[in-house]
């Protein structure tokens, strides 16, 4: 992908190291706007956590776990990589001393910045959502969607014509979801039509809503129902359904951590190359124009994206 180029399904934003405040504001303010934000607790697994998502987002908070020079060297051994290479780095301090932030600034490759976490944290999430919408993170999507078909407890309950109609969930965003339907019962539904009865299981939470047929596809067994929430459902529903989708993903991001060899690299030695030039992936203002005209779609078509 091309330095000023954003990707079309985003990009995920990463949290490396992050302090308490950060973990419970900042993080949960971003996903509340449906950004895909996630923390990852330990720098030795994140390295290969990143390979696995290409093109993210990572800031990292350097004011623990190593010195300020240790983690310059942790930052520049991403331009020598070529894939970890692709990530856009940004930098979290509280305690910096100007000469080290200087260093990351004048030497480093940091396209998402460095924040300084001495401002309010209304501040701070205003400053890291820019950086973010600059950057493309939401790409043209505009909800987090969650593939559900592996949830072994995620299914929906219809309740239709004095009959109860029990359909796998195949995935969940907070504006609708969509399930599979035996052929042999699809024919009982029809798009547009508003389905009142739904209960909505996943795992131990059961959600009662409404929603209506925005499409109906069909398959070789089973059919597709694509369902959206009606803009009556309560504020409340929404955020439960959220909270399990990051949730959920947040968990499947820990299990990927949790079998990585972790990284035994002594970052107090200078990676090769450490002289390189100070250019920047920062985005230019041609590629936020372009950004924004991306996003410039009518709503149905955002949702009809998120669930093809």
């Amino acid at each position: 992908m091309a330095i000023n180029e954003n990707p079309v399904f985003g990009r995920k934003i990463f949290f490396l190291n992050p302090p308490y405040a950060i973990k419970t504001t900042v993080v949960e303010k971003l996903r509340a706007q449906e950004y895909e934000a996630f923390n990852i607790e330990n720098y030795r697994i994140a390295k290969d956590l990143l390979r696995m998502n290409q093109d993210a987002i990572c800031f990292i908070d350097i004011d623990s776990e190593l010195s300020p020079k240790e983690w310059f060297n942790f930052v520049k051994s991403f331009e020598e990589d070529e894939v970890l290479s692709t990530i856009f780095i940004g930098i979290l301090s509280q305690k910096v001393k100007l000469s080290d932030k200087n260093q990351f600034l004048l030497k480093a490759t940091i396209p998402g910045g460095f924040i300084m976490l001495t401002e309010g944290l209304e501040r701070i999430t205003d400053k890291i959502t820019r950086i973010c919408e600059i950057n493309g993170s939401k790409g043209r999507r505009q909800y987090v969607r969650l593939d559900c078909r592996t949830e072994e407890e995620a299914t929906v309950h219809a309740s239709k014509d004095g009959r109860l109609y029990t359909m796998k969930l195949i995935d969940i965003s907070s504006v609708g979801f969509a399930c599979a339907i035996p052929n042999k019962d699809a024919d009982k539904f029809v798009e547009k039509e508003v389905v009142s009865s739904i209960i909505i299981t996943l795992g131990k939470r059961t959600i009662n809503c409404e929603a209506a047929i925005f499409a109906i596809k069909p398959g070789e067994n089973f059919s597709t129902l694509v369902m959206l929430l009606l803009p009556s459902t309560a504020a409340t529903t929404k955020n439960m359904i959220r909270n399990f989708v990051f949730t959920t993903m947040q968990k499947n991001i820990d299990l990927k951590a949790s079998v990585i060899i972790e990284d035994k690299t002594d970052y107090s030695i200078e990676p090769k190359n450490i002289e390189n030039d100070n250019s920047s992936k920062f985005i230019n203002d041609e590629a936020i124009t372009d950004i924004m005209n991306a996003e410039d779609i009518s709503e149905l078509e955002d949702i009809d994206e998120v669930f093809v």
